[in-house]
């Protein structure tokens, strides 16, 4: 009988993580992070449809802080080609009150122009990127909304 109870319970565990891994499997070009988790750094990765691998991340910067309270650094990365990343401060309120200390980094090329915008909800770095004769642009977004601070 115990031995017929672990094998519906190991079933039940395969089962249980091929739905989860299913669900995670259709939003992957984004990271949620829950802010009210206390979880100081997050780090997910996927290909993109280049088939470049793409690594976005999430750090309390202020873990001493209060949670939610406090400025997160987002981070987004496509290995062989660029890295960029800026910190978010979010007020007790669980809005965004300033978008702050971009760094951008070619690995190939160069950037050729950038910004770093936010409202209360979002928060987004625009990039253009020149590798040889082929100019590419890309951005990193910020958005808070129901406790979660979600990266694209």
């Amino acid at each position: 009988m115990k031995k017929l109870v672990f094998l519906v319970a190991c079933l039940l565990g395969f089962a249980g993580g091929s739905l989860v891994a299913s669900a995670d499997e259709s939003h992957p070009e984004e990271l949620v992070y829950e802010l009210t988790a206390g979880t100081e750094r997050q780090e997910i990765s996927y290909l993109d449809e280049a088939g470049e691998e793409v690594v976005l991340s999430v750090e309390y910067v202020q873990p001493l802080a209060r949670i939610a309270k406090g400025t997160y650094k987002v981070s987004k990365t496509v290995k062989g080609s660029w890295t960029a990343s800026y910190n978010v401060k979010i007020d007790s309120k669980e809005k965004i009150t300033a978008a702050t200390d971009l760094s951008i980094k070619a690995l190939k090329g160069s950037i050729t122009s950038s910004s770093l915008t936010h409202t209360s909800t979002k928060a987004t770095c625009s990039f253009k990127q020149k590798a040889g004769t082929i100019t590419t642009s890309a951005s990193v977004t910020a958005t808070i909304s129901n406790g979660k601070l979600v990266v694209k």
